[in-house]
């Protein structure tokens, strides 16, 4: 079970109406965004392509500010003195890794304490560390080019974590890589935010990952947020329809009778009175996916019947 954090911290990261416009273009990136991200969560920020993922990465991670409105980091407004100190705590993993070539695995982690002048044999060590932490301490030596693509990204996160943040920012981390490879990854990310209490946000538009590992979850939309819950509750009962597209996105494709469709949903198990009360209700059990937050179910029902499953009141039916 996902463990929330404590309500009565200050969030680590609080937007307030943050808008955000390009020159030269026509609408804004982010437009009046409001967002918290609770201390020690989990948090997806899920969208499609242009929805305003790449602005607000830039914006979390100090590497650009709003035209107006407020970013909060632990309670503090972010700007002036206070932006070199959010960034130092906060630790960014790239989509593709941001390798330097021509640096050993163990350089590249070393660099961020190398750029802040720490003295060789202390931020080699440190890197060292990390590089254990990650499970690539007998390849520190190595250079990119011999490294697969999941020894990269442990690279990339090691590299995040050598300064010591509590905010660490993944940016589509494992869309550059496959499915088994992925998991592990994320498998990692979980483990790192728990050992360490650190807040995780995972910027991605991949609904899996969310499911994978997330206990909150924000659905960005041409640059604002349209829904964000934790992410049981807004998996299970999704109440916007881009949250539902993205929901619904892999479809299966499965013959229907001319009165059935197919309904998603995310429930916490399947035991034996779920799937009997699936039964009951007419429903065909078309694809089941485990993961943390539940076990993600396709089924093909009635389009006119309600579906009544355990401790809950009927669930319309709809995809």
């Amino acid at each position: 079970m996902p463990q929330f954090p404590s309500t009565s911290a200050p969030p680590a990261l609080d937007f307030q109406q943050v808008r955000k416009t390009y020159p030269g273009q026509p609408q804004p990136a982010l437009h009046d965004l409001t967002l918290r991200v609770p201390r020690g969560s989990r948090m997806g920020i899920i969208g499609r392509s242009g929805a305003g993922k790449s602005t607000l990465v830039r914006l979390i991670s100090g590497l650009d500010h709003a035209d107006s409105g407020v970013l909060f980091a632990r309670g503090e407004a972010v700007h002036g003195p206070q932006l070199r100190a959010h960034q130092a705590r906060t630790g960014l993993v790239f989509q593709q890794f941001n390798l330097l070539a021509q640096r050993t695995a163990l350089q590249n982690v070393a660099l961020p304490l190398e750029l802040r002048g720490v003295p060789r044999a202390r931020r080699d060590a440190l890197a060292r560390e990390q590089l254990r932490l990650v499970g690539l301490e007998a390849l520190a030596d190595r250079y990119p080019a011999q490294l697969s693509g999941g020894q990269k990204q442990r690279v990339g996160i090691a590299r995040a974590l050598v300064t010591g943040p509590d905010l660490l920012l993944a940016d589509e981390a494992t869309s550059a890589l496959d499915p088994e490879t992925s998991a592990s990854i994320l498998s990692l990310l979980l483990d790192i935010q728990q050992e360490r209490d650190l807040t995780l946000v995972i910027v991605t538009h991949q609904m899996e990952v969310v499911r994978a590992v997330t206990t909150h979850v924000a659905v960005l939309d041409r640059g604002t947020i349209v829904e964000t819950g934790e992410t049981g509750t807004v998996l299970r009962a999704p109440q916007h329809p881009v949250t539902r597209a993205l929901l619904g996105a892999h479809r299966p494709q499965v013959p229907l009778a001319d009165h059935e469709t197919l309904r998603h949903l995310t429930l916490p198990d399947l035991n034996p009175d779920t799937l009997a009360a699936l039964g009951r209700s007419g429903a065909r059990l078309v694809q089941a996916q485990a993961h943390p937050q539940g076990v993600d179910v396709w089924l093909a029902v009635s389009a006119h019947l309600p579906l009544h499953l355990p401790g809950s009141a009927p669930l319309a039916v709809g995809a």
